[in-house]
């Protein structure tokens, strides 16, 4: 698989997978609350700074949620829900040729990225105001977060109701989701060959489909 850059403003800057965007989130969110830059008046009473220790609010992803000291300072856990491949063409075929002596066909879509972000804290009012932060923040800011990551859209951001965060029962939290859409363009070559190996590998074996399952539960669970 080979991955095309998409033409605009900012070919550098383009996001085209659930983790670059989920990266860049926490990096924006971070700014935003960078203790030595707080833009705020009256100034926010949470900074971040980079050393898990010593930071006001934590901005991490949802990944990282167990940090310790979650439960004694507020924080932003960006995550994701579902994500979607829609297809724009028939066949998702690309408006770029194919090139003949390869063979190569490039192709095209649409991702749509359900982001959801907690924000937590150990009191109800905190955890609420901190989303009501998020919300507007995300949301005023929508068109230049697109416009400069190359993102086809952002939705209206809808901040949830405050509740008991289901990860921490210590915590409140008041979720903020939305949509993402990006886009994505990739190119295939042919893979006969790689068939064709596979092939030779299952023959060696009388039941195929004990080797697959041999095969999956080999692998370890993820975290």
């Amino acid at each position: 698989m080979i991955p095309f850059p998409v033409e605009g403003a900012n070919p550098n800057l383009r996001l085209s997978t659930p983790l670059t965007v989920i990266g860049m989130l926490v990096t924006i969110l971070r700014e935003r609350f960078l203790a030595a830059t707080n833009h705020s008046d009256p100034a926010l009473p949470w900074g971040w700074v980079s050393s898990p220790a010593d930071t006001g609010v934590f901005i991490e992803s949802g990944w990282n949620e167990n940090l310790e000291g979650r439960n004694v300072r507020p924080g932003v856990w960006v995550d994701r829900d579902q994500n979607i491949y829609a297809a724009v063409s028939i066949g998702r075929q690309d408006q770029m040729p194919v090139y003949q002596k390869v063979r190569l066909e490039q192709f095209y879509m649409v991702g749509d990225l359900d982001v959801l972000i907690d924000c937590t804290a150990v009191k109800r009012g905190e955890s609420m105001l901190l989303g009501s932060i998020v919300q507007d923040f995300l949301q005023m800011s929508s068109r230049i977060i697109m416009e400069y990551f190359g993102l086809r859209d952002i939705s209206p951001m809808v901040l949830g109701r405050t509740v008991p965060f289901e990860k921490d029962a210590k915590l409140w939290s008041s979720p903020v989701q939305f949509r993402v859409q990006y886009e994505v363009r990739w190119a295939t070559a042919p893979i006969a060959t790689v068939f064709s190996d596979f092939a030779l590998k299952i023959v060696d074996h009388a039941d195929p489909e004990k080797y697959f399952r041999d095969v999956a539960l080999r692998q370890d669970f993820p975290p």
